[in-house]
């Protein structure tokens, strides 16, 4: 039998990964759902299959932050979240309503949802900045283990797309946000830029670049440069990755690399990973 302390690490463990999970599934259902993996023509049960487990997944979501508030032992702060959200979660239409884009090129969101994070966001369980803070290292981590993903998943690299490809699936099953679509999140003027892995959770980025034998790396760097002066603007995305893999690894001079990097003033919000 769990003590009081565990059962309140495992509620907030469900509780994030249920906000996550509807929050993809918001997105999948209501927002993009021509985008995703199956033709709506072809089964036109999955949309419905998605909207009716993203109301019963809300409610789900809604009894396990009352057990939360229980447990913490807030009655008065208990009462203040039953006394706001027990009504709309009886009602489906009501539950499901969104709003937005908030911000320029922000992407719509679930009222209830945010409303449930606002809610959340008093206690340090759910300091949502230290999360991010905490799960971007992991994926630092991940990004830094291209090759082995790579020679793990007996992929062959041709080109950017073959090497993230692999890596994306490995980040999907750490970050269930992560969507397999590239949905456009930069939109300048005369282009969209489209980072080529998306973790909304952790509100990250990642781009690769695939530096072939012979070729002179500055290039490489300055397109990563025009990238970062070009993905701005979404307040969704805080954290950018890119990831340098080099054909020929003994090209890799990791000082000159360095150097080559500093001397474009990259934005502190980028972390550049050669390999």
């Amino acid at each position: 039998m769990m003590n009081k302390e565990n059962e309140i690490n495992y509620l907030v463990g469900e509780i994030r990964l249920l906000l996550s999970k509807l929050e993809s599934t918001f997105w999948e259902s209501c927002v993009a759902p021509t985008e995703s993996w199956y033709d709506e023509n072809t089964y036109p049960f999955e949309t419905a299959d998605k909207k009716t487990w993203l109301y019963y997944g809300t409610k789900i979501l809604y009894y396990n932050i009352c057990v939360f508030l229980e447990l913490k032992n807030l009655p008065l702060y208990q009462k203040m979240f039953v006394e706001k959200f027990s009504n709309i979660i009886e009602n489906e239409s009501t539950t499901l309503k969104s709003r937005g884009p908030i911000y320029s090129e922000s992407e719509p969101t679930m009222i209830i949802l945010d409303d449930f994070r606002e809610f959340l966001s008093s206690f340090s369980e759910f300091d949502y900045d230290a999360l991010k803070k905490n799960k971007t290292n992991k994926l630092r981590l991940i990004l830094e283990n291209t090759i082995s993903i790579i020679e793990k998943t007996k992929t062959t690299v041709t080109n950017e797309t073959s090497i993230y490809r692999p890596v994306k699936w490995f980040v999907e099953i750490v970050y269930p946000s992560a969507r397999s679509l590239n949905k456009a999140r930069f939109i300048k003027k005369f282009t969209t830029y489209h980072p080529d892995i998306l973790i909304p959770e952790i509100s990250s980025a990642v781009e690769y670049k695939y530096a072939k034998r012979g070729e002179n790396i500055n290039k490489y760097i300055d397109e990563l440069k025009i990238d970062a002066e070009n993905y701005t603007e979404d307040s969704d995305y805080k954290y950018f990755y890119a990831v340098v893999v080099f054909e020929d690894k003994s090209e890799l001079n990791p000082a000159a690399f360095k150097n080559g990097i500093n001397e474009k003033n990259f934005p502190e919000t980028w972390s550049i990973i050669a390999i």
